[in-house]
Protein backbone atom coordinates (compact mmCIF):
# COMPACT_ATOMS: atom_id res chain seq x y z
CA UNK A 1 0.00 0.00 0.00
CA UNK A 2 1.20 3.43 -1.38
CA UNK A 3 0.98 6.22 1.01
CA UNK A 4 2.67 9.54 1.98
CA UNK A 5 3.34 11.16 5.06
CA UNK A 6 0.65 14.24 5.78
CA UNK A 7 -0.29 16.79 8.86
CA UNK A 8 -3.45 16.22 9.61
CA UNK A 9 -3.81 20.48 9.94
CA UNK A 10 -3.37 20.71 6.21
CA UNK A 11 -6.00 18.29 5.44
CA UNK A 12 -8.57 19.06 8.60
CA UNK A 13 -9.91 21.41 10.95
CA UNK A 14 -12.02 22.12 14.14
CA UNK A 15 -15.09 23.09 13.96
CA UNK A 16 -16.35 25.77 16.19
CA UNK A 17 -20.15 26.08 14.66
CA UNK A 18 -22.76 27.23 17.78
CA UNK A 19 -26.15 27.59 17.96
CA UNK A 20 -28.83 28.56 20.72
CA UNK A 21 -29.37 25.96 24.01
CA UNK A 22 -33.12 25.70 22.98
CA UNK A 23 -31.86 23.71 19.84
CA UNK A 24 -30.21 21.38 21.90
CA UNK A 25 -31.58 18.05 23.25
CA UNK A 26 -29.90 15.55 25.67
CA UNK A 27 -30.56 12.94 23.64
CA UNK A 28 -28.32 14.37 21.08
CA UNK A 29 -25.84 16.48 23.69
CA UNK A 30 -22.03 14.72 23.98
CA UNK A 31 -19.73 15.51 26.56
CA UNK A 32 -17.00 14.23 28.09
CA UNK A 33 -19.84 12.66 30.72
CA UNK A 34 -21.56 10.51 27.46
CA UNK A 35 -18.43 9.67 25.53
CA UNK A 36 -17.57 5.86 25.84
CA UNK A 37 -13.86 4.99 27.23
CA UNK A 38 -11.78 2.74 24.83
CA UNK A 39 -13.67 3.72 21.36
CA UNK A 40 -16.76 2.69 22.12
CA UNK A 41 -18.60 6.11 21.06
CA UNK A 42 -21.56 7.53 23.03
CA UNK A 43 -24.55 6.74 25.39
CA UNK A 44 -27.86 9.06 25.63
CA UNK A 45 -29.40 10.92 27.09
CA UNK A 46 -26.95 13.24 29.16
CA UNK A 47 -27.87 13.40 32.24
CA UNK A 48 -28.23 17.57 32.32
CA UNK A 49 -27.22 20.16 29.73
CA UNK A 50 -25.41 23.14 30.58
CA UNK A 51 -26.24 26.51 31.71
CA UNK A 52 -25.18 28.89 29.00
CA UNK A 53 -26.85 30.62 25.69
CA UNK A 54 -25.12 28.82 23.14
CA UNK A 55 -23.09 25.42 22.70
CA UNK A 56 -21.26 23.39 19.76
CA UNK A 57 -22.89 22.03 17.02
CA UNK A 58 -21.86 18.96 14.94
CA UNK A 59 -22.93 17.18 11.80
CA UNK A 60 -23.36 13.77 10.66
CA UNK A 61 -20.29 12.61 10.08
CA UNK A 62 -18.13 14.60 12.09
CA UNK A 63 -15.81 13.50 14.68
CA UNK A 64 -16.10 13.91 18.39
CA UNK A 65 -13.29 13.49 20.87
CA UNK A 66 -12.89 14.07 24.52
CA UNK A 67 -10.12 16.56 24.82
CA UNK A 68 -9.65 15.67 28.58
CA UNK A 69 -7.92 12.85 30.02
CA UNK A 70 -7.37 11.62 26.22
CA UNK A 71 -5.79 8.35 27.98
CA UNK A 72 -9.48 7.49 27.92
CA UNK A 73 -9.69 7.37 24.41
CA UNK A 74 -13.34 8.81 23.68
CA UNK A 75 -13.97 9.30 20.28
CA UNK A 76 -17.19 8.99 18.26
CA UNK A 77 -17.38 8.85 14.66
CA UNK A 78 -21.43 10.62 14.70
CA UNK A 79 -24.21 9.30 12.85
CA UNK A 80 -26.28 12.15 13.92
CA UNK A 81 -26.35 16.38 13.87
CA UNK A 82 -26.28 17.38 18.02
CA UNK A 83 -24.60 19.43 20.03
CA UNK A 84 -21.70 19.06 22.07
CA UNK A 85 -19.27 20.61 24.78
CA UNK A 86 -16.53 22.72 24.91
CA UNK A 87 -14.41 20.04 26.31
CA UNK A 88 -15.12 18.01 23.10
CA UNK A 89 -13.32 18.70 20.40
CA UNK A 90 -14.74 18.44 16.64
CA UNK A 91 -12.83 17.43 13.78
CA UNK A 92 -13.46 17.09 10.14
CA UNK A 93 -11.68 17.16 6.97
CA UNK A 94 -11.07 20.34 4.57
CA UNK A 95 -9.52 17.89 1.95
CA UNK A 96 -10.85 15.90 -1.01
CA UNK A 97 -8.09 13.62 -0.63
CA UNK A 98 -9.01 12.64 2.76
CA UNK A 99 -11.89 11.01 3.38
CA UNK A 100 -13.99 11.10 6.78
CA UNK A 101 -14.63 7.93 7.36
CA UNK A 102 -10.64 7.29 7.27
CA UNK A 103 -9.86 9.97 9.00
CA UNK A 104 -11.67 8.71 11.98
CA UNK A 105 -10.18 5.62 11.86
CA UNK A 106 -6.58 7.60 11.98
CA UNK A 107 -8.05 9.36 15.08
CA UNK A 108 -9.20 6.42 16.38
CA UNK A 109 -5.45 4.67 16.59
CA UNK A 110 -3.61 4.73 19.36
CA UNK A 111 -0.90 6.54 18.11
CA UNK A 112 -2.93 9.47 17.68
CA UNK A 113 -4.03 9.04 21.26
CA UNK A 114 -0.73 8.65 22.98
CA UNK A 115 0.53 12.18 21.18
CA UNK A 116 -2.24 13.71 22.22
CA UNK A 117 -1.04 12.65 25.73
CA UNK A 118 2.59 13.17 25.22
CA UNK A 119 1.47 17.01 24.10
CA UNK A 120 -1.07 17.68 26.47
CA UNK A 121 -1.22 19.94 29.19
CA UNK A 122 -1.59 19.42 32.79
CA UNK A 123 -0.81 16.67 35.40
CA UNK A 124 -3.89 15.92 37.10
CA UNK A 125 -6.04 16.65 34.25
CA UNK A 126 -4.39 16.35 31.06
CA UNK A 127 -5.88 18.47 28.57
CA UNK A 128 -5.32 17.86 24.85
CA UNK A 129 -3.41 21.15 23.29
CA UNK A 130 -5.05 21.59 19.96
CA UNK A 131 -2.12 23.58 18.46
CA UNK A 132 -0.01 20.31 18.86
CA UNK A 133 -3.24 18.23 17.41
CA UNK A 134 -3.03 20.04 14.38
CA UNK A 135 0.40 19.12 14.22
CA UNK A 136 0.29 15.14 14.20
CA UNK A 137 1.56 13.59 11.17
CA UNK A 138 0.01 10.14 9.28
CA UNK A 139 -0.13 8.17 6.44
CA UNK A 140 -2.30 8.99 3.95
CA UNK A 141 -2.96 6.26 1.28
CA UNK A 142 -4.65 6.50 -2.38
CA UNK A 143 -8.67 6.76 -1.68
CA UNK A 144 -9.22 3.93 -2.82
CA UNK A 145 -7.37 2.28 -0.24
CA UNK A 146 -8.53 4.39 2.31
CA UNK A 147 -12.35 3.21 1.92
CA UNK A 148 -11.61 -0.22 2.29
CA UNK A 149 -9.71 0.90 5.74
CA UNK A 150 -12.41 2.71 6.67
CA UNK A 151 -15.51 -0.05 5.61
CA UNK A 152 -13.70 -2.40 7.41
CA UNK A 153 -13.66 -0.66 10.95
CA UNK A 154 -16.86 0.31 9.99
CA UNK A 155 -18.15 -2.78 10.06
CA UNK A 156 -16.85 -3.72 13.30
CA UNK A 157 -18.42 -0.22 14.56
CA UNK A 158 -21.86 -0.62 13.27
CA UNK A 159 -22.16 -3.89 14.78
CA UNK A 160 -20.80 -2.43 18.35
CA UNK A 161 -23.48 0.31 17.97
CA UNK A 162 -26.17 -2.13 16.88
CA UNK A 163 -25.77 -3.87 20.08
CA UNK A 164 -25.94 -1.08 22.56
CA UNK A 165 -29.17 0.08 20.68
CA UNK A 166 -30.22 -3.80 21.28
CA UNK A 167 -28.95 -3.28 24.93
CA UNK A 168 -30.78 0.53 25.24
CA UNK A 169 -33.89 -0.83 24.06
CA UNK A 170 -33.96 -4.19 26.52
CA UNK A 171 -32.81 -1.45 29.58
CA UNK A 172 -35.83 0.42 28.64
CA UNK A 173 -38.09 -2.57 28.55
CA UNK A 174 -37.01 -3.88 31.94
CA UNK A 175 -37.10 -0.52 33.34
CA UNK A 176 -41.16 0.15 31.83
CA UNK A 177 -41.84 -3.20 33.52
CA UNK A 178 -40.31 -2.60 36.67
CA UNK A 179 -42.41 0.79 37.21
CA UNK A 180 -45.41 -0.73 35.82
CA UNK A 181 -45.26 -4.19 38.49
CA UNK A 182 -44.30 -1.50 40.98
CA UNK A 183 -46.88 0.64 40.58
CA UNK A 184 -49.65 -1.84 40.73
CA UNK A 185 -47.66 -3.64 43.84
CA UNK A 186 -47.94 -0.17 45.96
CA UNK A 187 -51.95 0.11 44.87
CA UNK A 188 -52.28 -3.19 45.88
CA UNK A 189 -50.19 -3.47 49.50
CA UNK A 190 -47.98 -5.65 47.98
CA UNK A 191 -44.82 -3.81 48.44
CA UNK A 192 -42.91 -1.74 51.39
CA UNK A 193 -40.41 0.90 51.54
CA UNK A 194 -37.26 0.06 53.98
CA UNK A 195 -33.47 1.38 54.58
CA UNK A 196 -31.19 0.27 52.29
CA UNK A 197 -29.07 -1.41 55.23
CA UNK A 198 -31.94 -3.72 56.27
CA UNK A 199 -32.13 -4.87 52.55
CA UNK A 200 -28.03 -5.22 52.33
CA UNK A 201 -26.08 -8.30 52.78
CA UNK A 202 -23.55 -5.40 53.54
CA UNK A 203 -22.32 -1.88 52.03
CA UNK A 204 -18.76 -1.52 50.95
CA UNK A 205 -17.18 1.86 49.95
CA UNK A 206 -13.53 1.63 47.96
CA UNK A 207 -10.37 2.22 48.62
CA UNK A 208 -7.15 3.44 46.05
CA UNK A 209 -4.40 1.38 46.36
CA UNK A 210 -1.54 4.06 46.44
CA UNK A 211 -0.55 5.07 42.59
CA UNK A 212 2.66 5.39 43.76
CA UNK A 213 3.24 1.52 44.29
CA UNK A 214 3.40 -0.03 39.86
CA UNK A 215 3.22 -3.37 41.68
CA UNK A 216 -0.32 -2.90 42.61
CA UNK A 217 -1.57 -1.98 39.51
CA UNK A 218 -1.95 -4.64 36.14
CA UNK A 219 -3.33 -7.43 37.39
CA UNK A 220 -6.12 -9.50 36.82
CA UNK A 221 -8.88 -7.73 39.43
CA UNK A 222 -10.75 -5.61 37.99
CA UNK A 223 -10.52 -1.95 39.31
CA UNK A 224 -14.14 0.11 39.00
CA UNK A 225 -13.85 4.14 38.69
CA UNK A 226 -16.54 6.22 37.94
CA UNK A 227 -15.53 6.53 34.17
CA UNK A 228 -15.86 2.70 34.11
CA UNK A 229 -19.47 2.97 35.12
CA UNK A 230 -20.90 5.68 32.47
CA UNK A 231 -23.66 4.33 30.15
CA UNK A 232 -22.70 0.58 31.21
CA UNK A 233 -25.39 -2.27 33.19
CA UNK A 234 -22.20 -4.41 33.84
CA UNK A 235 -18.60 -3.24 34.34
CA UNK A 236 -17.29 -6.08 32.18
CA UNK A 237 -13.78 -4.04 31.08
CA UNK A 238 -11.87 -1.54 33.42
CA UNK A 239 -9.17 1.02 32.71
CA UNK A 240 -7.39 -0.24 35.85
CA UNK A 241 -6.85 -3.90 37.00
CA UNK A 242 -5.35 -4.52 40.61
CA UNK A 243 -2.69 -7.55 40.98
CA UNK A 244 -2.48 -9.74 44.47
CA UNK A 245 -0.33 -7.25 45.76
CA UNK A 246 -2.79 -4.53 45.49
CA UNK A 247 -5.80 -6.28 46.50
CA UNK A 248 -4.26 -7.19 50.18
CA UNK A 249 -3.77 -4.12 50.86
CA UNK A 250 -7.43 -3.06 50.44
CA UNK A 251 -8.32 -4.99 53.26
CA UNK A 252 -11.98 -5.85 53.26
CA UNK A 253 -12.81 -4.06 49.90
CA UNK A 254 -13.36 -7.14 47.66
CA UNK A 255 -16.81 -6.90 46.04
CA UNK A 256 -18.09 -10.00 45.27
CA UNK A 257 -19.59 -10.76 41.54
CA UNK A 258 -23.24 -9.13 41.15
CA UNK A 259 -22.82 -6.34 43.32
CA UNK A 260 -24.69 -3.30 42.97
CA UNK A 261 -21.83 -0.22 42.18
CA UNK A 262 -23.28 3.45 43.03
CA UNK A 263 -21.44 6.39 42.43
CA UNK A 264 -21.30 8.68 45.15
CA UNK A 265 -19.19 11.24 45.00
CA UNK A 266 -18.49 14.10 41.89
CA UNK A 267 -21.20 12.47 39.66
CA UNK A 268 -23.89 10.47 41.93
CA UNK A 269 -26.37 8.17 40.93
CA UNK A 270 -24.72 6.19 38.21
CA UNK A 271 -25.82 2.09 39.39
CA UNK A 272 -23.80 -0.52 37.85
CA UNK A 273 -23.31 -4.52 38.31
CA UNK A 274 -19.96 -6.00 38.44
CA UNK A 275 -20.40 -9.50 36.63
CA UNK A 276 -17.39 -10.71 38.68
CA UNK A 277 -15.13 -10.39 41.80
CA UNK A 278 -13.37 -6.28 41.77
CA UNK A 279 -12.82 -3.59 43.84
CA UNK A 280 -13.18 0.03 43.31
CA UNK A 281 -12.35 3.57 44.59
CA UNK A 282 -13.58 5.67 47.13
CA UNK A 283 -16.14 7.26 45.40
CA UNK A 284 -18.48 4.28 45.27
CA UNK A 285 -20.42 2.25 47.27
CA UNK A 286 -21.33 -1.50 46.65
CA UNK A 287 -24.69 -2.54 48.15
CA UNK A 288 -23.93 -6.69 47.95
CA UNK A 289 -27.73 -7.93 47.89
CA UNK A 290 -29.18 -11.35 47.23
CA UNK A 291 -29.55 -12.78 43.76
CA UNK A 292 -33.33 -12.48 44.20
CA UNK A 293 -33.09 -8.45 44.77
CA UNK A 294 -30.50 -8.02 42.59
CA UNK A 295 -32.61 -6.32 39.34
CA UNK A 296 -35.17 -4.45 41.67
CA UNK A 297 -32.57 -2.68 43.22
CA UNK A 298 -30.71 -1.70 40.30
CA UNK A 299 -33.55 -0.19 39.03
CA UNK A 300 -34.71 1.12 42.32
CA UNK A 301 -31.86 2.58 42.88
CA UNK A 302 -31.38 3.84 39.69
CA UNK A 303 -34.77 6.04 40.18
CA UNK A 304 -33.46 7.33 43.15
CA UNK A 305 -30.51 9.34 41.20
CA UNK A 306 -32.46 13.20 42.11
CA UNK A 307 -32.91 11.67 45.92
CA UNK A 308 -29.37 11.05 45.69
CA UNK A 309 -28.17 14.14 44.43
CA UNK A 310 -30.14 16.09 47.00
CA UNK A 311 -28.78 13.98 49.96
CA UNK A 312 -25.36 14.68 48.57
CA UNK A 313 -25.38 18.43 47.68
CA UNK A 314 -24.74 18.94 51.82
CA UNK A 315 -24.44 22.53 50.42
CA UNK A 316 -21.01 22.34 48.67
CA UNK A 317 -20.14 22.37 44.95
CA UNK A 318 -18.92 18.87 44.49
CA UNK A 319 -21.62 16.00 45.60
CA UNK A 320 -20.62 13.74 48.16
CA UNK A 321 -22.38 10.80 49.44
CA UNK A 322 -20.89 9.32 51.77
CA UNK A 323 -21.55 5.60 53.51
CA UNK A 324 -23.33 7.48 56.68
CA UNK A 325 -25.66 9.45 53.81
CA UNK A 326 -26.01 6.14 51.09
CA UNK A 327 -27.24 4.43 54.41
CA UNK A 328 -30.27 6.43 55.12
CA UNK A 329 -31.59 6.23 51.69
CA UNK A 330 -35.15 4.46 51.80
CA UNK A 331 -35.90 2.06 48.66
CA UNK A 332 -39.43 -0.01 48.01
CA UNK A 333 -39.02 -3.35 47.67
CA UNK A 334 -41.95 -5.92 46.06
CA UNK A 335 -43.80 -8.45 48.10
CA UNK A 336 -41.63 -12.31 47.39
CA UNK A 337 -44.47 -13.23 45.03
CA UNK A 338 -44.26 -10.18 42.73
CA UNK A 339 -40.43 -10.71 43.08
CA UNK A 340 -40.68 -14.03 42.06
CA UNK A 341 -42.36 -13.01 38.52
CA UNK A 342 -40.14 -9.84 37.84
CA UNK A 343 -37.20 -12.19 38.43
CA UNK A 344 -38.48 -14.65 35.90
CA UNK A 345 -38.93 -11.84 33.37
CA UNK A 346 -35.78 -9.75 34.11
CA UNK A 347 -33.22 -13.19 34.65
CA UNK A 348 -32.91 -13.80 30.84
CA UNK A 349 -32.91 -10.41 29.53
CA UNK A 350 -30.22 -9.11 31.89
CA UNK A 351 -28.17 -12.23 30.86
CA UNK A 352 -28.57 -11.44 26.94
CA UNK A 353 -27.40 -7.58 27.70
CA UNK A 354 -24.21 -9.23 29.47
CA UNK A 355 -23.67 -11.25 26.11
CA UNK A 356 -23.74 -8.26 24.25
CA UNK A 357 -21.34 -6.30 26.52
CA UNK A 358 -18.82 -9.06 26.36
CA UNK A 359 -19.47 -9.88 22.53
CA UNK A 360 -18.76 -5.75 21.94
CA UNK A 361 -15.49 -5.94 24.45
CA UNK A 362 -14.27 -8.75 21.93
CA UNK A 363 -15.29 -6.78 18.30
CA UNK A 364 -13.12 -3.69 20.08
CA UNK A 365 -10.67 -6.01 20.70
CA UNK A 366 -10.45 -7.41 17.39
CA UNK A 367 -10.99 -3.62 16.16
CA UNK A 368 -7.93 -2.13 18.27
CA UNK A 369 -5.66 -5.26 17.05
CA UNK A 370 -6.36 -4.13 13.40
CA UNK A 371 -6.16 -0.41 13.22
CA UNK A 372 -2.60 0.08 13.52
CA UNK A 373 -1.86 -2.82 11.19
CA UNK A 374 -4.05 -1.20 8.87
CA UNK A 375 -3.19 1.79 9.04
CA UNK A 376 0.89 0.66 8.20
CA UNK A 377 -0.12 -1.16 6.03
CA UNK A 378 0.53 -4.47 7.24
CA UNK A 379 -2.38 -6.27 5.90
CA UNK A 380 -3.05 -7.22 2.43
CA UNK A 381 -6.06 -5.27 1.54
CA UNK A 382 -7.04 -7.65 -1.16
CA UNK A 383 -7.27 -10.74 1.89
CA UNK A 384 -8.65 -8.30 4.65
CA UNK A 385 -11.52 -10.76 5.25
CA UNK A 386 -9.20 -13.45 6.18
CA UNK A 387 -6.99 -11.24 8.03
CA UNK A 388 -10.28 -9.79 10.58
CA UNK A 389 -11.09 -13.55 11.20
CA UNK A 390 -7.70 -14.17 12.45
CA UNK A 391 -7.25 -10.97 14.80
Amino acid sequence: METKTVRLGDFATFVNEKCYLNEASRNTYVSTENLKPNRLGVFFPITKLPRTNKVNAFAKGDILISNIRPYFKKIWHANIAGTHSTDVLNIRSNSKQLLQSYLAVVLSDDRFFDYMMATSKGTKMPRGDKKAIMDFKFELPSFKDQIIISDSISIINQKIELNQQINKNLLQMMENCYRKMLKNAIYNHQSKQSNILTVADNIITGKTPSTKNPGYYGGDTPFITIPDMQGNVFVTVTKKRLTQSGTSVQQNKEIPALSLNVSCIGTVGLVTINPTVAHTNQQINSVIVSKDKLWELFFELRSLKGVMENMASGGTTILNMNKAIFSKLQINLLSPAIRKQFNAYANPIFEQILINDEQNHKLAKVRDLLLPKLLAGQIDLSNLEGAIQNA
